[in-house]
């Protein structure tokens, strides 16, 4: 909970300044975020999720572009089975949460022509605060933990039309993987994000 209002009071702190921008060299972007968990995240929570946000800016110049992302996903399911705990093996319905927040450095580079539509290809690496959660009655086993992570993403963007032409909608999909921390081996999962941005 902590780490979740500490992304937001961050972004809330960077959006004027990001607003106030001058130039068409800025993009402020907030989508929308799903996840399908993978590998270690689907053997912990299998169901896709339809809960996550995200903000961005990017400094672009010509055809490339460099920022910073934050990003929240969280990911969750319910189901009777038996978890492992310190001293115990707890049996009875679980819920199982995934929540999963990053702050990544972003770098892209865009195809086609400026003022039409463009697919980009990008990367972003970072950090990632993983929480993972299992309920069992009255009883909870937690791990945080900090990890490295990558994000290779394939994205494309719609600028609107007339007094628009500075907004687009757009849309990536985003493989993130968080190298192992702590007790907890590495995390992926795959997200879709859909959003809108403005460039000044």
């Amino acid at each position: 909970m902590r780490i979740r209002t500490l992304i937001v009071a961050i972004a809330l702190l960077a959006l004027p300044g990001l607003m106030a921008a001058q130039g068409q060299s800025k993009w402020f972007g907030l989508t929308w975020s799903m996840a399908s968990p993978m590998q270690n995240s689907k053997e912990f929570v299998s169901d896709y999720s339809f809960r996550g946000l995200g903000l961005e800016w990017r400094q672009i110049k010509g055809t490339n572009s460099f920022g910073v992302s934050l990003g929240w996903n969280a990911m969750n399911e319910q189901g009777f089975g038996t978890q492992s705990g310190d001293q115990a093996d707890l049996t009875g319905y679980q819920f199982r949460y995934i929540n999963a927040y990053s702050i990544l450095l972003s770098a892209h580079h865009y195809l086609g022509a400026a003022g039409h539509a463009r697919p980009f290809l990008g990367v972003k690496t970072g950090t990632y605060y993983i929480d993972r959660r299992v309920d069992v009655g009255l009883w909870r086993i937690t791990d945080n933990n900090w990890h490295v992570g990558v994000a290779p993403e394939l994205g494309f963007t719609i600028p609107m039309a007339g007094n628009l032409q500075y907004e687009s909608f757009y849309t990536a999909v985003r493989y993130n993987y968080a190298l192992a921390a702590g007790d907890a081996p590495y995390q992926s999962w795959l997200s879709v994000d859909i959003g809108f941005a403005v460039r000044r």
